[in-house]
């Protein structure tokens, strides 16, 4: 069974390697080096049909395939890791969750570590503006390792846990996907220092909200990514049957 997991994981890989290369045509552009597009949704479907550490699996096949076939280079490969990375965590601990307490407990949890990665990054800020950006990332990806090794899949087959999971997911996502733009790659991509990004993101009069809301428009659109890739892989795992199909041991 672990064979066949892997070969269908090869398999999201290789259509993960599809989509990313067919962004430019089925993406949007979000005007600050991120592309909102479908590349993530095979991570997704790992992870409700195969379980976390499948998913992790594909995630870090579609950063190579990012790290040498996008023009983002590195850089995109970090972000697309980082930003997809709580798209795997929550849902994880969302779909084991026995009861409301366990709920409750996971939208503290949710907000006492987006306000715990926010200070980890202002005072890796001090340090470095780069430092600052992949702290949370780092963070991330610590916990992930703590997930594949526990193993197992998660049941969101229901709607209500489902959504439940995509709200939490959503704003971790967005919490490190905005320190990261901030403090790394938005300084690296538009070759400035993180103090004249900010100052940029500031100074752009965003429709509906005026200026000093630049860091919304970062926020806006990983949700909306995020929202799209669980949405499609959460209908064809569970609308369609393919976790019942092909996930089961």
């Amino acid at each position: 069974m672990k064979s066949y997991k892997l070969i269908a994981c090869a398999f999201l890989a290789a259509l993960a390697f599809l989509l990313q290369v067919s962004n430019n045509a089925l993406g949007i552009s979000t005007g600050f080096g991120m592309t909102v597009d479908l590349a993530a949704v095979p991570v997704m479907l790992a992870l409700f049909v195969f379980g976390a550490e499948y998913a992790m699996l594909t995630l870090l096949a579609l950063g190579a395939i990012i790290l040498v076939s996008a023009p983002t280079g590195a850089v995109g490969a970090i972000m697309k890791i980082g930003a997809t990375l709580p798209m795997i965590i929550v849902p994880y601990y969302v779909g084991r969750a026995k009861g409301p307490l366990d709920y409750a407990y996971l939208a503290i949890g949710t907000v006492v570590g987006v306000v715990a990665l926010f200070y980890l990054a202002t005072q890796g800020f001090m340090l470095s503006s780069y430092l600052g950006g992949v702290i949370p990332i780092g963070v991330l990806l610590g916990l992930t390792y703590v997930i594949t090794k526990e193993k197992g899949r998660s049941d969101l087959s229901r709607l209500a846990p489902a959504v439940y999971a995509l709200v939490l997911a959503v704003l971790l996502r967005g919490a490190v996907a905005t320190i990261a733009n901030l403090y790394f790659a938005g300084p690296v991509f538009f070759h400035m220092s993180a103090e004249e990004f900010t100052g940029y993101l500031s100074s752009l009069d965003i429709l509906f909200l005026g200026k000093g809301m630049g860091w919304f428009v970062i926020f806006f659109w990983n949700a909306v990514q995020g929202a799209v890739e669980f949405a499609i892989a959460w209908t064809l795992a569970f609308r369609f049957g393919l976790a019942k199909r092909y996930g089961e041991e």
